[in-house]
């Protein structure tokens, strides 16, 4: 058994935005706590992933589809391939869950 994790304990260590700090791993996906400050830039991924807001609020823009706003405790799954950018104007804690293998290099797209 894995030991405790505390989110609260771990947003107070995050202090660059869009730094992934590991929570837990399971299998071959890992949960990663994030600070969203600002724009996040467009990009894209090549497997899906997930969003839960902890705190704050959160936007994102796709280039084709309406831009979504998220709030707390609100989740979304963006697709593999699908062009995006993220961005907290105040600032927000999120939970992502992802692929470990995502952590090669992204797609940066132009704007």
């Amino acid at each position: 058994m894995s030991g405790v994790v505390s989110i609260d304990e771990l947003a107070g260590v995050l202090t660059e935005a869009y730094e992934h700090l590991e929570v837990g791993q399971v299998n071959d996906h890992a949960a990663y706590l994030l600070l969203f400050k600002g724009d996040g830039g467009w990009h894209r991924h090549t497997q899906d992933e997930l969003y839960l807001v902890i705190q704050g609020e959160v936007k994102i823009e796709f280039r084709n589809q309406p831009t979504v706003v998220l709030g707390r405790n609100d989740t979304l799954v963006v697709r593999s391939y699908t062009t995006h950018c993220a961005s907290s104007g105040e600032g927000a804690f999120v939970l992502m869950f992802k692929p470990k293998e995502m952590f090669a290099p992204q797609e940066p797209v132009e704007e």
